[in-house]
């Protein structure tokens, strides 16, 4: 009979320490079952920005370098941009 009364007790413990550690329901139930989602954009997100600034600097220089050689040699940039559309749009159209 000890012996159950001990078990008893341990069990109580135990149990007061599941509600103590359990988390509450959410407060907003219709948004609640969003919120890995949320987490998982905001992380998404974040990474997003991180590679924008790391490919800043490259792309500024690649932009610079068309623009230059947009003003030196006008018409094979233009012929190069027409071709490479036309490219594009053929193997769009054959799929």
């Amino acid at each position: 009979m000890n012996e159950l009364e001990n078990l008893r007790a341990e069990n109580k413990i135990l149990r007061d320490s599941l509600v103590e550690i359990r988390p509450g329901a959410p407060e907003d139930e219709e948004h609640g079952s969003f919120k890995p989602f949320e987490e998982l954009v905001e992380m998404l997100h974040s990474a997003a920005e991180q590679t924008k600034e790391t490919l800043s600097p490259g792309t500024e220089r690649l932009t610079a370098f068309l623009s230059r050689q947009m003003e030196e040699n006008p018409v094979p940039m233009l012929l190069a941009a027409f071709g490479a559309g036309y490219l594009t749009s053929r193997r769009m159209n054959g799929k």
